[in-house]
């Protein structure tokens, strides 16, 4: 996770007190890049119930705690999950091969939600899914162990709260889910330069609250 977060800082931003939100958003949103997904997605490509169950074991967290960011309807992300993996049970012999599996997984859920909450006024804004960093998931904070983490790690909370939707989902990809600029471009559906500047000017504003006394 060090080196990770490293790359990050190394590669865009340089100032100490963005340094500081980056490393607590790691702290918040920890994840795990299993080097195994290839094989089990080719061996379910191939009919194999095994490979395919512990894709389905080893990503339904990230897929189920992506999917309530955008509706707090639980058993509608559930459903939309369930079918996702129904799908490509069923289209095995057609679907593709891919090296990004869980970015693969989180697009087409996306994409899912999307059309499910279409008719849901309430779920979106200006047209767009609403989305909500949120913080309720245990694992998520259970790495924040020194009270110097937790508080700060409180006060990102309260600072992701006045991103907009697109920024908190930016934020949210890039640091739980591990997926890279172009990955959360065609997630997200826009240019890799938009992703690359939403991320940058959602970073910006938290780096200069966390610096004031706003909170």
């Amino acid at each position: 996770m060090l080196f990770q977060i490293a790359s990050i800082i190394c590669k865009s931003f340089i100032s100490v007190s963005t340094c500081s939100v980056i490393i607590i958003l790691n702290f918040m949103y920890p994840s795990e890049l299993p080097d195994d997904n290839l094989l089990l997605w080719s061996k379910f490509l191939h009919g194999d119930t095994c490979a395919f169950e512990k894709l389905m074991n080893r990503h339904y967290r990230d897929l189920f705690n992506y999917g309530t960011r955008f509706t707090g309807d639980k058993e509608l992300v559930k459903d939309c999950i369930q079918d996702l993996f129904l799908v490509l049970w069923k289209n095995r012999s057609t679907v593709n091969q891919t090296n990004f599996v869980k970015f693969y997984l989180l697009k087409s859920l996306r994409r899912k939600l999307s059309k499910a909450l279409s008719c849901n006024i309430y779920s979106f804004v200006n047209n767009e899914l609403h989305f909500d960093a949120g913080f309720d998931d245990p694992v998520e904070t259970k790495i924040i162990v020194s009270e110097y983490h937790l508080e700060s790690s409180q006060k990102v909370r309260k600072l992701l709260a006045t991103l907009s939707p697109r920024e908190q989902e930016v934020i949210f990809l890039r640091f739980y889910t591990d997926v890279d600029y172009s990955q959360i471009a065609e997630i997200m559906s826009i240019h890799r330069q938009s992703a690359y500047n939403l991320l940058h000017d959602a970073l910006r504003k938290l780096k200069k609250n966390f610096s004031s006394n706003k909170f």
